[in-house]
């Protein structure tokens, strides 16, 4: 198995980046909600980092208590 070369490497970095699109408010918003992805892994997804993850399960959570109490 032959390794990249420097230079191919620095293409595919490139092109990657070229690819990106312009930083914006949904891009900054997505970046505090979601795990990056990993860029040579072609069928990662997008996960929501573990804080908030355990925000909304708390908030869920407390949602569907205050339903069975005050929904009967």
């Amino acid at each position: 198995m032959k390794l990249p070369d420097k230079e191919q490497i620095r293409r595919e970095l490139d092109l990657i980046q070229a690819q990106e699109g312009d930083i914006g408010l949904a891009r900054m918003i997505s970046r505090h909600l979601f795990e990056p992805l990993n860029i040579f892994d072609p069928s990662a997804r997008k996960r929501l980092k573990p804080p908030l993850l355990i925000i909304l399960s708390y908030v869920l959570l407390l949602a569907a208590v205050w339903a069975a109490f005050n929904l009967r």
